[in-house]
């Protein structure tokens, strides 16, 4: 049977795990996700022609470099805290007060999608190592809301030995059957 993946449901994010591993505590979900602002795209990986110089046509073909993963997504939730998460700087809950950082930087964090249950199950997009960067996203009008954004790209992580691992992966959740439905 073929599975499709339609909507999200969650997006949460948390401190790098030890060892290239998702990490297990520390995840902080991402609320009042935008419409239709989630993207996830992997680039195809590049390659390399080889000629030789007596034959027409490519003679071999060897893997290129390719970028990672990229992904995006907006949240209209611009608590504090996830500005922080999202951005880095500073956020007092006593003022409510945020300070956006002065030399703004590379945040890494890991990330994991849930989708929307479909026929099922729950689609789970896991990316150990995300290197990204937040921002402020959409007008200040009557006809819509100020959102946090994230874009972000897969890194590969490694092992505690150097060993690369892989930058992202997904898994299939069953939905548990409720009673009477």
């Amino acid at each position: 049977m073929s599975q499709a993946v339609t909507g999200i449901e969650s997006i949460e994010f948390a401190p790098i795990g030890a060892n290239g591993k998702m990490p297990t505590t520390g995840w902080v979900k991402v609320v009042d996700i935008e419409e239709d602002s989630v993207s996830f795209n992997v680039p195809p990986l590049t390659t390399v022609k080889i000629r030789v110089e007596d034959k027409g046509g490519v003679r071999f073909v060897l893997p290129g470099d390719t970028d990672g993963a990229a992904f995006a997504v907006k949240s209209l939730d611009i608590a504090g805290d996830k500005a922080v998460l999202f951005m880095g700087g500073d956020w007092d809950p006593v003022t409510q007060e945020y300070n956006y950082p002065a030399n703004p930087g590379i945040l890494y964090l890991a990330v994991r999608f849930t989708s929307t249950p479909f026929q099922g199950k729950k689609f789970q997009l896991s990316i150990p190592v995300a290197a990204g960067s937040g921002g402020i996203a959409n007008n200040l009008s009557k006809k819509g809301f100020v959102a946090l954004s994230y874009t972000g790209e897969a890194t590969t992580p490694a092992d505690a030995t150097g060993k690369a691992l892989s930058p992202w992966g997904y898994k299939f959740i069953e939905v548990p059957a409720v009673a009477g439905v």
